[in-house]
Order: C-alpha cells, then sequence, then structure tokens
C-alpha cells in the first residue's frame, strides 16, 4: 500500500512537472493592447522578452533599446520559474542614480499571449506579450 501511494506521488509530480508552458522565444509588447496600471516606463518597458524554458526552469533576457540611439541594454533573468501556464523571473538594473533596482515579474500564458506583470516598488504595471515577428 505504502509503495503504490509513493508511486501515485511520484508520477503526480512527473505529471505537473511535464506540463509547464513551453513559451520558449522572443516576445514583444501587443502593439494593440495598452498597458494598464500606467505600463511603459523602464520597470515594465518595451524591448524584446527572450524566454528558455525547461521543465520548470525559466532563463533568458530582456533587451531594452538604446536611450538617444545609444546600445541596447542586456539584462538576464534571475530566479525564473514556470508552473503550469504560470511563471516568475526577476532582474537587477542600475537606477537612474547607479544605484541597483531588483524588479519581479510574474506572468501567465493566456493563449498564444503572454500577460506579463512588473514591480519596481512603485506599483505594479501590466503588459500584454505577442510573439516577435520573425
Amino acid at each position: 500500500m505504502k509503495k503504490t501511494l509513493l508511486a501515485l506521488v511520484a508520477i503526480l509530480c512527473f505529471t505537473f512537472a511535464a506540463s509547464a508552458a513551453d513559451f520558449s522565444g522572443k516576445w514583444v509588447r501587443d502593439p494593440s493592447a495598452a498597458p494598464a496600471g500606467g505600463g511603459g516606463g523602464r520597470g515594465g518597458g518595451g524591448g524584446t522578452y527572450e524566454f528558455k524554458v525547461a521543465g520548470s526552469a525559466l532563463t533568458g533576457s530582456i533587451t531594452q533599446p538604446g536611450r538617444g540611439g545609444g546600445d541596447p541594454t542586456v539584462t538576464a533573468l534571475a530566479d525564473g520559474k514556470v508552473t503550469g501556464d504560470t511563471f516568475s523571473f526577476s532582474i537587477t538594473r542600475n537606477g537612474r542614480d547607479g544605484t541597483p533596482t531588483k524588479v519581479e515579474y510574474t506572468g501567465k500564458v493566456v493563449g498564444d499571449k503572454l500577460e506579463i506583470t512588473s514591480d519596481n516598488g512603485r506599483g505594479p504595471q501590466t503588459q500584454t506579450l505577442v510573439k516577435a515577428p520573425m
């Protein structure tokens, strides 16, 4: 009985790990959707999100266009996790005064789009992402 219960629990654990959504690839802000919560600043900004999903692990980067025509800024994701159709990660950027600022992100796969919310301590900003054009 005990072995059967352990086997069932193990199967359920593998099932949940295997059912994590794979949204790997490049994503950009949906041009047809206005960001909620006043999005659009550096914390919730535009740019390109590149995600790599491997089981329940999420890695990748966010590439922001350079200011005033400067070089783009690429920031690596940290603490990335995927559970079913939800995910979370954080990034650390230098603020205007050079002080590092941690931005927390949470998101959900909704059909062929991603709903993503960022919070850098000044209130959450939500935006919709779509697959980047090839």
